[in-house]
Protein backbone atom coordinates (compact mmCIF):
# COMPACT_ATOMS: atom_id res chain seq x y z
CA UNK A 1 0.00 0.00 0.00
CA UNK A 2 1.39 3.39 -0.94
CA UNK A 3 1.21 6.24 1.53
CA UNK A 4 0.06 9.70 0.46
CA UNK A 5 2.66 12.41 0.70
CA UNK A 6 2.43 14.86 3.61
CA UNK A 7 1.16 18.22 2.41
CA UNK A 8 2.66 21.63 2.94
CA UNK A 9 0.15 24.13 4.28
CA UNK A 10 0.12 26.51 1.30
CA UNK A 11 -1.04 24.91 -1.95
CA UNK A 12 0.54 27.42 -4.30
CA UNK A 13 4.19 28.51 -4.00
CA UNK A 14 4.62 32.16 -3.07
CA UNK A 15 7.45 32.74 -5.53
CA UNK A 16 5.58 31.51 -8.61
CA UNK A 17 2.76 34.03 -8.78
CA UNK A 18 4.32 36.72 -10.97
CA UNK A 19 7.56 35.41 -12.43
CA UNK A 20 8.49 34.81 -16.02
CA UNK A 21 9.17 31.43 -17.57
CA UNK A 22 12.88 30.87 -18.06
CA UNK A 23 14.24 29.17 -21.15
CA UNK A 24 15.70 25.94 -19.79
CA UNK A 25 18.42 24.95 -17.35
CA UNK A 26 21.76 26.71 -17.21
CA UNK A 27 25.00 25.00 -17.97
CA UNK A 28 26.73 27.15 -20.56
CA UNK A 29 27.75 30.77 -20.66
CA UNK A 30 25.18 33.30 -21.89
CA UNK A 31 26.27 35.22 -24.95
CA UNK A 32 26.48 39.00 -24.48
CA UNK A 33 26.53 38.75 -20.69
CA UNK A 34 29.20 38.44 -18.02
CA UNK A 35 27.78 35.21 -16.57
CA UNK A 36 30.08 32.25 -16.19
CA UNK A 37 28.88 28.67 -16.61
CA UNK A 38 27.12 27.48 -13.48
CA UNK A 39 26.43 30.97 -12.06
CA UNK A 40 22.76 31.91 -11.73
CA UNK A 41 23.18 35.25 -9.95
CA UNK A 42 25.83 37.63 -8.72
CA UNK A 43 24.91 39.46 -5.51
CA UNK A 44 27.65 41.91 -4.60
CA UNK A 45 30.70 39.69 -4.11
CA UNK A 46 28.56 36.57 -3.60
CA UNK A 47 27.46 34.11 -6.27
CA UNK A 48 24.39 31.85 -6.38
CA UNK A 49 25.00 28.72 -8.39
CA UNK A 50 22.71 27.26 -11.02
CA UNK A 51 23.06 23.94 -9.21
CA UNK A 52 21.60 25.43 -6.02
CA UNK A 53 18.71 27.07 -7.88
CA UNK A 54 17.86 23.90 -9.81
CA UNK A 55 18.13 21.71 -6.70
CA UNK A 56 15.85 23.90 -4.58
CA UNK A 57 13.31 24.28 -7.41
CA UNK A 58 13.25 20.53 -8.05
CA UNK A 59 12.81 19.54 -4.41
CA UNK A 60 10.24 22.30 -3.84
CA UNK A 61 8.27 21.06 -6.84
CA UNK A 62 8.25 17.52 -5.49
CA UNK A 63 7.00 18.74 -2.11
CA UNK A 64 3.95 20.52 -3.58
CA UNK A 65 3.20 18.24 -6.51
CA UNK A 66 0.40 16.34 -4.79
CA UNK A 67 -1.38 19.58 -3.95
CA UNK A 68 -0.97 20.92 -7.47
CA UNK A 69 -2.35 17.70 -8.92
CA UNK A 70 -5.30 17.72 -6.51
CA UNK A 71 -6.05 21.31 -7.58
CA UNK A 72 -5.58 20.48 -11.29
CA UNK A 73 -2.70 22.94 -11.51
CA UNK A 74 0.45 22.64 -13.59
CA UNK A 75 3.40 25.05 -13.39
CA UNK A 76 6.33 25.13 -15.81
CA UNK A 77 9.60 24.37 -14.05
CA UNK A 78 10.96 27.62 -15.47
CA UNK A 79 8.57 29.63 -13.30
CA UNK A 80 9.87 27.85 -10.24
CA UNK A 81 13.50 28.40 -11.18
CA UNK A 82 12.88 32.07 -11.91
CA UNK A 83 11.06 32.51 -8.62
CA UNK A 84 13.73 30.67 -6.68
CA UNK A 85 16.65 32.64 -8.08
CA UNK A 86 14.82 35.94 -7.51
CA UNK A 87 14.09 35.11 -3.88
CA UNK A 88 17.58 33.79 -3.22
CA UNK A 89 19.13 36.94 -4.69
CA UNK A 90 16.95 39.24 -2.61
CA UNK A 91 17.59 37.29 0.60
CA UNK A 92 21.34 37.29 -0.07
CA UNK A 93 21.33 41.05 -0.65
CA UNK A 94 19.25 41.66 2.47
CA UNK A 95 21.50 39.41 4.54
CA UNK A 96 24.59 41.32 3.42
CA UNK A 97 22.84 44.62 4.19
CA UNK A 98 21.85 43.34 7.64
CA UNK A 99 25.44 42.30 8.37
CA UNK A 100 26.62 45.74 7.28
CA UNK A 101 24.10 47.42 9.59
CA UNK A 102 24.61 44.98 12.46
CA UNK A 103 20.97 43.88 12.71
CA UNK A 104 19.18 40.53 12.67
CA UNK A 105 15.64 39.41 11.80
CA UNK A 106 13.16 39.50 14.66
CA UNK A 107 11.27 36.73 16.47
CA UNK A 108 8.51 36.74 13.85
CA UNK A 109 10.94 35.22 11.37
CA UNK A 110 12.11 32.63 13.92
CA UNK A 111 8.48 31.64 14.55
CA UNK A 112 7.83 31.35 10.82
CA UNK A 113 10.77 28.98 10.37
CA UNK A 114 9.68 26.91 13.39
CA UNK A 115 6.11 26.66 12.03
CA UNK A 116 7.39 25.56 8.64
CA UNK A 117 9.72 22.99 10.18
CA UNK A 118 6.75 21.52 12.00
CA UNK A 119 4.63 21.47 8.84
CA UNK A 120 7.26 19.64 6.77
CA UNK A 121 8.60 17.34 9.50
CA UNK A 122 7.52 14.22 7.58
CA UNK A 123 9.03 15.25 4.25
CA UNK A 124 12.44 14.01 3.10
CA UNK A 125 15.20 16.35 4.29
CA UNK A 126 15.98 17.90 0.91
CA UNK A 127 12.32 18.67 0.24
CA UNK A 128 11.79 20.05 3.74
CA UNK A 129 14.83 22.28 3.43
CA UNK A 130 13.63 23.59 0.06
CA UNK A 131 10.18 24.42 1.42
CA UNK A 132 11.60 26.22 4.45
CA UNK A 133 14.12 28.10 2.29
CA UNK A 134 11.46 29.42 -0.08
CA UNK A 135 8.43 29.80 2.17
CA UNK A 136 10.39 31.63 4.88
CA UNK A 137 12.12 34.02 2.47
CA UNK A 138 9.39 36.66 2.47
CA UNK A 139 9.22 36.57 6.27
CA UNK A 140 12.99 37.01 6.41
CA UNK A 141 12.92 39.98 4.06
CA UNK A 142 10.07 41.67 5.94
CA UNK A 143 11.67 41.12 9.34
CA UNK A 144 15.26 42.02 8.54
CA UNK A 145 14.36 45.05 6.42
CA UNK A 146 12.15 46.32 9.23
CA UNK A 147 15.14 45.99 11.58
CA UNK A 148 17.34 47.86 9.10
CA UNK A 149 14.67 50.53 8.69
CA UNK A 150 14.27 51.00 12.43
CA UNK A 151 18.00 51.62 12.74
CA UNK A 152 18.00 54.04 9.81
CA UNK A 153 15.06 56.00 11.25
CA UNK A 154 16.61 56.17 14.72
CA UNK A 155 19.84 57.50 13.25
CA UNK A 156 17.86 60.14 11.39
CA UNK A 157 16.02 61.11 14.54
CA UNK A 158 12.68 60.37 12.87
CA UNK A 159 9.57 60.58 15.02
CA UNK A 160 7.74 57.77 13.24
CA UNK A 161 9.67 54.53 13.73
CA UNK A 162 6.66 52.22 13.52
CA UNK A 163 6.58 49.00 11.53
CA UNK A 164 5.21 50.57 8.35
CA UNK A 165 7.70 53.44 8.30
CA UNK A 166 10.54 51.09 9.20
CA UNK A 167 9.55 48.71 6.43
CA UNK A 168 9.64 51.51 3.86
CA UNK A 169 12.99 52.77 5.12
CA UNK A 170 14.41 49.23 5.04
CA UNK A 171 13.20 48.68 1.49
CA UNK A 172 14.82 51.95 0.43
CA UNK A 173 18.05 50.90 2.16
CA UNK A 174 17.99 47.58 0.29
CA UNK A 175 17.45 49.32 -3.05
CA UNK A 176 20.38 51.65 -2.28
CA UNK A 177 22.59 48.70 -1.31
CA UNK A 178 21.74 46.96 -4.58
CA UNK A 179 22.48 50.13 -6.56
CA UNK A 180 25.87 50.35 -4.88
CA UNK A 181 26.90 46.68 -4.87
CA UNK A 182 24.91 45.25 -7.75
CA UNK A 183 22.64 42.26 -8.18
CA UNK A 184 22.67 40.53 -11.56
CA UNK A 185 20.63 37.47 -12.53
CA UNK A 186 21.40 35.33 -15.56
CA UNK A 187 18.90 36.56 -18.22
CA UNK A 188 17.77 33.02 -19.00
CA UNK A 189 15.83 32.99 -15.72
CA UNK A 190 13.61 35.83 -16.92
CA UNK A 191 13.86 37.74 -13.64
CA UNK A 192 15.58 40.94 -12.58
CA UNK A 193 15.79 43.06 -9.44
CA UNK A 194 14.20 46.51 -9.76
CA UNK A 195 13.88 48.90 -6.80
CA UNK A 196 14.64 46.05 -4.43
CA UNK A 197 11.98 43.74 -5.88
CA UNK A 198 12.18 40.65 -8.08
CA UNK A 199 10.16 41.29 -11.26
CA UNK A 200 9.73 39.61 -14.66
CA UNK A 201 12.40 40.71 -17.12
CA UNK A 202 12.43 41.04 -20.87
CA UNK A 203 16.04 39.99 -21.15
CA UNK A 204 15.64 36.65 -22.88
CA UNK A 205 18.70 35.62 -24.88
CA UNK A 206 16.57 34.13 -27.67
CA UNK A 207 13.52 35.22 -29.65
CA UNK A 208 10.18 33.43 -29.40
CA UNK A 209 9.29 31.81 -32.72
CA UNK A 210 5.88 30.23 -33.12
CA UNK A 211 2.88 29.91 -30.83
CA UNK A 212 4.46 27.43 -28.41
CA UNK A 213 7.48 29.64 -27.93
CA UNK A 214 5.29 32.69 -27.32
CA UNK A 215 3.37 30.77 -24.66
CA UNK A 216 6.67 29.72 -23.11
CA UNK A 217 7.75 33.35 -22.82
CA UNK A 218 4.46 34.69 -21.44
CA UNK A 219 4.47 36.52 -18.12
CA UNK A 220 1.86 34.11 -16.71
CA UNK A 221 1.84 30.32 -17.14
CA UNK A 222 -0.74 29.22 -19.70
CA UNK A 223 -2.40 26.11 -18.20
CA UNK A 224 -2.74 24.35 -21.55
CA UNK A 225 0.85 25.08 -22.48
CA UNK A 226 2.10 24.01 -19.05
CA UNK A 227 0.17 20.73 -19.24
CA UNK A 228 1.69 20.01 -22.66
CA UNK A 229 5.26 20.14 -21.34
CA UNK A 230 7.22 16.93 -20.73
CA UNK A 231 7.15 15.77 -17.10
CA UNK A 232 10.73 16.93 -16.55
CA UNK A 233 9.80 20.50 -17.49
CA UNK A 234 6.67 20.95 -15.42
CA UNK A 235 5.48 20.74 -11.84
CA UNK A 236 2.09 19.20 -11.18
Amino acid sequence: MSMSRPQVRRPVPVVVASLLLAGGLSGCGVGGTSFRPGVAAQVGDHTISSREVNSIASHYCTSIETQLTDNHQVIPQGYLRGGVVGQLALVDAARQLAEQEGVEPGPDYTRKVADLRGAVADLPEDEADAVVEIESSSAYLTSVLRAVGEKVLRERGAQDTGAEAAGRAGQQALASWIDEHGVEIDPQYGVEIVHGQAVPADGSVSYAVGEAARQGNASRPDPTYAASLPDAHRCG
